[in-house]
């Protein structure tokens, strides 16, 4: 199923402007090697987010090769702040360092290498933006749930909890697969939690953004 009219999609990512040296790498690196990313439209719009909220402080759930990051980290370093992530894959982890480092963030942002579920609860503090790019990878209605937790407890009051990939595929909608009905699931929850104003946007498989405003 197409999210989006492929003709669509396709005018308005022709609407970002041409990007500097480090992140086209990063883009021609991940189509060589099919390695999933967010792409320059919904890049530009993770950006615009984090300048909404002011967002200091960011933190990624599933950093694969740093494309994501570096949009988020740049965003992060206007306001004199930092960006860290989490990847498990060693060699993804490895090309995110470098990435990030090829874009001049080596200061700014940092990926920790290890399990998402590990490492969120060592975490100190709160972040003013969390962007969780792991729908996908996990597609277990109770993983999803425990991830959800995980991250909703790390985002500030004002600040922004991001899910990508929630449409999985249009999968969400039709429930023909368990990675879909549990991205369905995972939905209804962040739309039903009081502590957040939730949206669902239709860029690429779906992004959930979701405002906290209750403590």
């Amino acid at each position: 199923m197409d999210i989006v009219n492929p003709k669509v999609e396709s005018y308005v990512t022709d609407l970002v402007p041409a990007r500097d040296p480090a992140l086209g790498a990063v883009e021609d690196a991940a189509r060589s090697n099919h390695v999933p990313m967010v792409g320059p439209l919904e890049g530009q719009a993770l950006y615009l987010f984090a300048r909404m909220v002011g967002a200091k402080s960011v933190l990624e759930v599933g950093s694969a090769t740093g494309y994501s990051a570096i949009w988020l980290a740049r965003a992060a370093r206007e306001r004199g702040g930092t960006l860290i992530g989490m990847e498990l894959d060693s060699g993804r982890h490895a090309e995110a360092e470098r990435n990030l480092a090829s874009a001049g963030l080596a200061g700014i942002a940092r990926i920790v290498r290890g399990d998402a579920f590990e490492i969120l609860p060592t975490l100190d503090g709160v972040f003013d933006l969390v962007f969780v790019d792991l729908v996908r990878q996990l597609g277990d209605e109770d993983r999803l749930r425990r991830l959800f937790e995980l991250c909703a407890s790390r985002v500030a009051v004002g600040g922004l909890l991001a899910f990508d990939n929630v449409l999985h595929g249009g999968e969400a909608v039709t429930g023909s697969t368990a990675g879909g009905r549990a991205a369905d699931s995972l939905n209804r929850l962040i739309a039903s939690d009081r502590r957040f104003v939730t949206s669902f946007l239709t860029i690429r498989d779906g992004v959930a953004l979701a405002l906290r405003v209750e403590g």
